[in-house]
C-alpha cells in the first residue's frame, strides 16, 4: 500500500510519507488539530509525537515603530488563510481561502499519463491546486505548476500539473493582516506567506519534512530589520521529561528527551527533534520556561522584538551559564544552550546545567534579514529534523541533519536545479545594475509583474542555453515578478525579485 499524501478537509490536511506524518492547517501551522491535540506520529501506530504546535513569528521594524506577530497556540492565531489584495493591500476573506492543497508524485504521473485518454477525469487534487482563480487583484500565479500545452493559463484537462518538491506536499497560502493582533499595540506587517511542506518516499529522508516557504512584503513599509522565526512548542512523548538544546554549526535547535526513559510511546528508544534553516544562517535561539518570569513567552510589541534579537523577553542578553539570565559582558550568547558550538562563550552552556529539571520545553529559532523592502519577497528552506535512538540521540539526529544538509545541497538550491535542467533562477533577487545575468534553463523567457502583465522578454547571451539579461531599455521598479520560461514543450512559472537602486 502506497503511503498517502494526505486526507483532505476544508481546513487542514494530513503530510504523511508512510512513516512520519503531520497536519498542516490553511494558516501554516502545524503539528497540533484545531482542539490544541499534536496530530504527528510516527508508522501505524499514531500514538508517539514528536511536536505538539509549530508556526512562524515575524517582527519588522520602521525607524522607532515595531511590527509584529505571535504564533504560539492553536486557540490564537496571529496567521490567517488567505492572500493579500495586491490594490488595496487588504486580506481576502479568510473564510473562503481556508483550504490545505495536497498533492503526491502519484497523483502527478497517473495524470500525466492518462490526461490524454478518452473519459479521463482529473482528480481534485490536480484539478483545483490553487494555479488558477476568480479572485480580482492577487498574483495571478498563487503556486507553481507546469503550462504542458504553453497557453499561459492553468487548464490540467489538457496536460497541466502542479510543479512541487517532495514525493508528497501540501500547500497552504496566510497572511498576519486578517484578525486581530494578539499584542494591543503592535501594527500588522502585512505580509504574505505561500508556503509548501512536503517529504520524500526515501528511507534515509523518512524522518524528515521539509517547508519552503515565499514571505511576501504586500505593505508599503521597508523593514529595517526584519526577523522571521520558526517556534516549536515539543512534545516528545512524555512532554514533561524533555530538555533543549542549539546547534550552532547546524543551524538548529532541537529538543530531545531529558532521561533515560520516555514514558509515552518512545520507551527507551530515546526521541529528539530539530528545526534546521538550510538556505539562511541562524542569528540566534530561544528557549521559554513555563512559570519563569523573566524567561517566558513575549506579552507585547517591545517584548517580542527582543526576543527575535536574542535577548531576554525584558530586554537583558542572555548569558551562557546556569539559567543564562545573569553573568559578564565575556559570557553574553544570542543562543539558548549552545552547548560548546557557539565561539562567543568559553565554555559548554547545556540545558542540564541550567538549574532547571527536565520539562516542558518550547523554542524558537531566528534568521535576520538588514532590509525586508515594500513588494519584495524572501525565501525561506527549512526542515524537522526527528530521530530515534537507545544510546545516543543527539549524535543520530545530527547524522540524520548532515544528511538532510547534504540532500538539500545536492538537489535543492538554485544553481543544483538549473544543472540538473530543472526550473531555477540565479540569483535570486536580481539587483539591476550590479548583477549582470539572470540563469535560468529555457529557450524563451518573458517577465511578468505581480498583476499578470507581461513586462518584457528577457535576451539571450551569447547563444548559452540558460544566460538571459532584462533589456535595458525596460523601466524595471523593484519588486516581486515571474519568469514564464519556455523550454521544449513546457511552461513553467518561477517567482524572482527584481531590485532596481
Amino acid at each position: 500500500m502506497l503511503p498517502i499524501a494526505g486526507f483532505c478537509q476544508k481546513e487542514s490536511a494530513i503530510l504523511s510519507n508512510g512513516h512520519l506524518s503531520s497536519i498542516v492547517q490553511s494558516n501554516g501551522s502545524l503539528f497540533a488539530g484545531k482542539t490544541g491535540n499534536p496530530v504527528n506520529f510516527l508508522g501505524d501506530k499514531n500514538t508517539a509525537n514528536f511536536m505538539r504546535y509549530s508556526s512562524s513569528w515575524m517582527s519588522g521594524v520602521v525607524g522607532d515603530t515595531i511590527y509584529a506577530n505571535k504564533n504560539c497556540n492553536w486557540d490564537k492565531q496571529q496567521l490567517w488563510p488567505g492572500p493579500i489584495d495586491t490594490v488595496t493591500n487588504l486580506p481576502k476573506n479568510a473564510v473562503e481561502w481556508s483550504k490545505v492543497w495536497r498533492i503526491s508524485r502519484t497523483d502527478v504521473e497517473f495524470h500525466r499519463a492518462h490526461f490524454e485518454f478518452q473519459g479521463y477525469q482529473v482528480s481534485e487534487f490536480i484539478s483545483n491546486w490553487p494555479a488558477k482563480h476568480n479572485d480580482n487583484n492577487i498574483s495571478p500565479y498563487m503556486a507553481p505548476y507546469i503550462d504542458w500545452n504553453l497557453n499561459g493559463v492553468y487548464d490540467p484537462e489538457n496536460g497541466d500539473y502542479p510543479s512541487f518538491e517532495g514525493d508528497y506536499a501540501c500547500y497552504f497560502i496566510a497572511n498576519d493582516l486578517f484578525g486581530e493582533n494578539i499584542f494591543p499595540q503592535a501594527n500588522k506587517l502585512g505580509v504574505e506567506i505561500q508556503g509548501l511542506v512536503y517529504a520524500y518516499d526515501r528511507k534515509d529522508l523518512e524522518n524528515t519534512i521539509f517547508v519552503k516557504l515565499f514571505l511576501i512584503n504586500r505593505s508599503n513599509n521597508d523593514y529595517a530589520p526584519f526577523y522571521f522565526g520558526q517556534y516549536v512548542d515539543y512534545q516528545l512523548g512524555n512532554r514533561l521529561d524533555n530538555r533543549i538544546e542549539t546547534d550552532v554549526n547546524r543551524n538548529m535547535v532541537f529538543g530531545f528527551n531529558g532521561d533515560a526513559f520516555d514514558e509515552d510511546g518512545f520507551g527507551k528508544t530515546l526521541p529528539a527533534a530539530a528545526t534546521v534553516f538550510l538556505n539562511n544562517t541562524m542569528h540566534n535561539s530561544v528557549g521559554f520556561v513555563d512559570g519563569d518570569t523573566a524567561r517566558t513567552l513575549p506579552s507585547n510589541e517591545k517584548e517580542m522584538l527582543n526576543v527575535m534579537q536574542g535577548l531576554w523577553p525584558n530586554g537583558n542578553p542572555k548569558y551562557g551559564k546556569g539559567s543564562g539570565l545573569t553573568g559578564s559582558t565575556a559570557e553574553i550568547t544570542n543562543f539558548i544552550y549552545p552547548n560548546s558550538t557557539d565561539p562567543r562563550l568559553n565554555q559548554p552552556w547545556v540545558d542540564g546545567n541550567s538549574g532547571d529539571t527536565a520539562g516542558h520545553r518550547h523554542g524558537l529559532g531566528v534568521i535576520r534579514y538588514n532590509f525586508f523592502k515594500s513588494k519584495t519577497f524572501k525565501r525561506i528552506d527549512f526542515a524537522f529534523v526527528t530521530a530515534r535512538d537507545e544510546s545516543d540521540v543527539k549524535s543520530k539526529l545530527k547524522d540524520d541533519v548532515d544528511n538532510v544538509f547534504s540532500f538539500y545541497k545536492e538537489t535543492l538550491t538554485s544553481d543544483v536545479l538549473i544543472s540538473n535542467r530543472k526550473l531555477g533562477v540565479y540569483p535570486n533577487p536580481f539587483i539591476l545594475g550590479r548583477d549582470n545575468v539572470i540563469y535560468l534553463t529555457a529557450e524563451t523567457v518573458e517577465l511578468i509583474d505581480s498583476r499578470g502583465r507581461r513586462i518584457a522578454d528577457l535576451q539571450r547571451v551569447d547563444n548559452s542555453e540558460n544566460k538571459f539579461t532584462i533589456p535595458c531599455s525596460e523601466k524595471v521598479t523593484s519588486g516581486v515578478y515571474y519568469l514564464k520560461a519556455v523550454k521544449s514543450n513546457n511552461l513553467s512559472i518561477s517567482k524572482v525579485i527584481l531590485i532596481n537602486n
